[in-house]
């Protein structure tokens, strides 16, 4: 059984916490947004080095990747057509390139140009795949009324599967950028999306830690709005989901909804490693070293919020870890 961090135990881990507070606003202070970023992603993405799991830093990928690997070979034909939105470096989508057939051409949305670059070239090592269009965009630049003067993205209505694994977060309006990328699906396509369930995750602890300490994200009360219209239209109807087939049917779009619960957790060789995870997420583009400061502040007087404990099985024995969970949500595109 792992070891459950309680408030007592937190307590007594405030020079520990002090010592990795110290460690991560060192590395994190003066970065910019992107390099910010991927030095907190990085410590998700750790690998296993005996290949037991995904990678060390989570779990999600364990969890999502076989409903992805499933939705590629039931929904793209040889020659199809997949869009990744949010897509990252590509290291998601090379978990699943080898189910996708051949001459499958493989567009790409990503604002950072890193990613972008470093994504377009894992493409060109795929002999088996089309590199379709790479375009720097974010969520907000897929809408019809921005989409013209942004340059070149895949037709709507050309797309067998389009993926938005664990991007939505960034969307200023997200019923919007959820009908903006369905317009993209042919009728009987496919789009997979992932999202934290911040309302109880460790993400979304932090934020509300942050807001509580008196800090400002620029609009407190928008984020909260933003979870619970996150909750609306991708959770299950069991936890006050299911409003995304309304919510899209305005714009004549006709859809139909699965939405499952993966209980998953984030997992720290350290706890500097944990208080790092504070900035992805909704935090990502606030600077400064205030949010890391909220994580130390909740991990030590709230673990049990969090479910903070040490592993004592399995590939990540000795890891910290914390809840996460996520909804993977798929939507088909019936007109």
């Amino acid at each position: 059984m792992p070891i459950q961090i309680d408030r007592a135990m937190g307590r007594d881990l405030a020079p520990q916490l002090d010592d990795a507070l110290q460690i991560v606003c060192n590395e994190f202070d003066g970065l910019d947004t992107y390099r910010a970023y991927h030095n907190a992603f990085a410590r998700v993405l750790k690998p296993d080095p005996l290949g037991r799991v995904l990678m060390l830093g989570t779990d999600q990928r364990d969890l999502f990747v076989p409903l992805l690997r499933r939705t590629v070979a039931e929904q793209v034909p040889a020659g199809g057509r997949i869009f990744d939105i949010g897509a990252g470096d590509g290291q998601t989508f090379g978990y699943i390139a080898d189910e996708v057939p051949a001459g499958t051409t493989v567009s790409i949305a990503e604002p950072n140009p890193v990613y972008l670059a470093a994504y377009q070239s894992f493409l060109e090592r795929q002999p088996h795949l089309r590199g379709g269009i790479a375009a720097p965009a974010g969520l907000d630049d897929l809408d019809e009324e921005t989409t013209g003067t942004l340059g070149n993205l895949p037709e709507p209505g050309s797309i067998d599967v389009a993926l938005g694994l664990h991007m939505i977060y960034f969307a200023t309006d997200v019923a919007r950028s959820l009908r903006s990328i369905l317009r993209f699906l042919k009728p009987g396509g496919v789009y997979v999306n992932v999202v934290t369930d911040e309302e109880t995750a460790y993400s979304g602890a932090v934020l509300r830690s942050f807001v509580e300490s008196g800090c400002d994200t620029g609009d407190n009360d928008g984020y909260v709005t933003a979870i619970n219209e996150r909750r609306r239209l991708l959770a299950p109807e069991s936890e006050g989901g299911g409003g995304l087939a309304q919510a899209v049917s305005a714009a004549g779009i006709e859809v139909e909804v699965e939405a499952v619960r993966q209980p998953s957790r984030m997992y720290g060789n350290s706890l500097t490693d944990l208080l790092a995870l504070a900035n992805i997420s909704v935090l990502t583009g606030h600077a400064g070293t205030r949010k890391f400061e909220s994580a130390a502040t909740m991990l030590c007087e709230r673990p049990e919020e969090v479910d903070l404990r040490i592993e004592t099985e399995g590939p990540r024995t000795g890891m910290w870890s914390v809840v996460q969970p996520q909804w993977v949500t798929r939507v088909r595109r019936v007109r």
